[in-house]
């Protein structure tokens, strides 16, 4: 059938994309090279329109296949869910083959090239995006989900498999960034055969424990395991999501909890889960089980999930990486059939069911009685405003600072590299439970307002001059300037001194100006030390590293460069050492 099937691709992709792809460059060639060229770059783009959910004419403008591509054909950036798409695909005309180890390798290294920022082995077409893509990887929460497409049957060989898998291990080192997925002649045939049907879904749901609404609307509910809800993602991904306001957002804070309660205690999934929403055209019981509410299967036409695509999402990667892992989980799940509904009506549920008010991490921070006094004493020594509550509304910087300052700037400041690390890495982390570290190592009664201040006005001029430092740097250069931040301005406090920053004895306007004029200088040696520990590295990865961030801090403390210029801002008079532990 693979003959029919790229017959069935190739109209589909002249039909639509004809008179969006770009093909100039291929003027004046022969017909079948142009052919070959053209369904190159549909392909590229309808890969994007099945994973990204991107209208044709978005996903054909995201093209990039030409000369000199470096086996980039393709660049999206998705900035809501601050995910970057980098797409390979290759062409069979029939239908056999697969990718090779070559065009792996080649795809691999502009990878590399890209999330470098070194863009001098690109063509015109990736420069004409080196702006979205500089912005992409300046984001720290940036997740990169790299697309091989090809219309051969077959997957990839062992072979053609390494070269991915040690970039992913690579990129991956600290936190899950980076994702794949494999588009071959079955998964382009399907999901082109699903715009044909109006891109509906059928499932076959066996809940357990099931019950029944029959007014005023028809809907069921009750429990599905983990390794069923697992099955359609692996089958459908991001189609199972096509109603609802979100796409899976891959590795987040809250996801991230997700999948480590999935992995460490299943069983109690269904209790910290909030549970599945969706919706179907219709819904049929089958006769299996009878009456009995043990057990039910449910087939369901037209379904999308309405609610809930992030656990489906965890679950759907943690069933590909670990599906052991999975147990015994079950989830709570609600059925609500269409069939009977007003015209409408799906929308409003859509709606309702994705603006609940949603706990941050921080707001169990707001909990804790120490923000409250550092509030007050912010305003009544300084007259500065401290927002450390949800649904505050921060002024200018110059009128005060947030919760995620003043925790980032305490956190830079400890002796421990590791609370840096983890403020670049989840700052949520840091907030996690009020009542113990590394919270208490950070807020305690001894954090007087004025240390706290004066620890957030030096993190804004660092992170002000490592800003121009990014605007003069280009390549790996620039992107240790972006994502070592927080690594940079732990070791301007080390060097500068903040123990005494809550003495209002000493030179703070001193101690500001040796911060901004030491920052270079510990951006150029920390590259120096990247560069030597660490060539290739992925940088946002790297500076989420608590192991590799120790061997580079150990590195450039004994640099003799640091060494020289280490000191104390100067003191005015006798200083008293403040208690605090940040």
């Amino acid at each position: 059938m693979s003959i029919v099937h790229i017959r069935h691709i190739t109209k589909f992709f002249d039909r639509e994309f004809q008179s969006l792809v770009d093909m100039a460059d291929y003027q004046g060639r022969h017909q079948d090279e142009v052919n070959d060229a053209f369904h190159t770059r549909t392909q590229a783009a309808y890969s994007l329109v099945v994973l990204a959910k991107l209208d044709s004419s978005i996903a054909a403008a995201a093209v990039t296949d030409s000369f000199d591509d470096n086996g980039i054909d393709a660049i999206y950036y998705d900035q809501d869910d601050r995910l970057l798409y980098l797409v390979q695909s290759k062409w069979h005309r029939n239908g056999q083959g697969s990718v090779e180890s070559a065009d792996v390798m080649k795809f691999v290294q502009g990878v590399r090239d890209l999330l470098d920022a070194n863009f001098s082995r690109f063509n015109a077409k990736v420069m004409a995006k080196k702006a979205t893509v500089l912005m992409a990887l300046d984001e720290p929460t940036l997740r990169v989900h790299l697309v091989l497409a090809h219309t051969g049957v077959q997957q990839l060989s062992t072979h053609a498999k390494r070269p991915l898998t040690d970039l992913l291990n690579e990129i991956n080192d600290a936190t899950n960034i980076a994702s794949t997925t494999l588009l071959t002649q079955t998964e382009l045939h399907k999901a082109i055969s699903s715009d044909a049907e109006g891109s509906s879904i059928k499932l076959e749901v066996m809940l357990h424990e099931w019950g029944q609404c029959k007014q005023p609307y028809p809907a069921y509910y009750g429990q599905v395991e983990a390794a069923d809800i697992g099955r359609w993602w692996t089958e459908h991904q991001q189609l199972l999501f096509t109603k609802n306001l979100r796409k899976f957002t891959g590795s987040t804070e809250v996801n991230e909890g997700i999948k480590e309660t999935l992995s460490h205690e299943p069983a109690k999934f269904w209790y910290f889960n909030n549970g599945i929403t969706i919706l179907c055209n219709s819904i049929q019981k089958k006769a299996l089980g009878g009456s009995k509410r043990t057990s039910g299967v449910f087939v369901c036409e037209g379904v999308s999930v309405v609610n809930g695509a992030q656990t489906v999402g965890c679950i759907g990667e943690t069933a590909g990486t670990n599906p052991d892992a999975l147990g015994n989980a079950r989830v709570g799940v609600r059925l609500i059939s269409l069939a009977r509904c007003p015209e409408g009506f799906g929308t409003n549920i859509t709606r309702a069911a994705n603006t609940q008010n949603r706990i941050e991490r921080r707001d169990f921070a707001a909990l804790d009685p120490e923000q409250e006094r550092l509030r007050k004493e912010l305003q009544l020594e300084l007259g500065k405003t401290y927002f450390y509550k949800s649904g505050d509304t921060p002024g200018s910087p110059a009128d005060g600072c947030t919760i995620e300052e003043a925790t980032v700037a305490l956190a830079c400041a400890s002796e421990d590299i590791s609370l840096a690390v983890q403020a670049k890495r989840e700052v949520g982390k840091l907030w996690e439970d009020i009542a113990r570290p590394p919270y208490k190592l950070l807020f305690n009664g001894s954090l007087t307002a004025l240390r706290m201040w004066r620890l957030v006005e030096i993190l804004r001029i660092v992170d002000t001059t490592l800003k121009q430092e990014q605007d003069a740097k280009s390549g790996r250069q620039r992107m240790v300037a972006v994502h070592g931040n927080r690594f940079v301005l732990h070791h301007v406090c080390r060097l500068i001194g903040v123990d005494s920053f809550d003495s209002s004895q000493i030179d703070f306007d001193e101690a500001k100006a040796k911060s901004q004029t030491m920052t270079p200088s510990v951006l150029d040696v920390l590259f120096t030390h990247v560069e030597k520990e660490f060539p290739g590295a992925y940088t946002n990865s790297l500076f989420k590293n608590a192991t590799k961030c120790k061997t580079l801090s150990e590195k450039v403390t004994t640099d003799p460069a640091m060494r020289s210029d280490r000191t104390t801002a100067p003191v005015k008079g006798k200083v008293t050492r403040g208690k605090s532990k940040a």
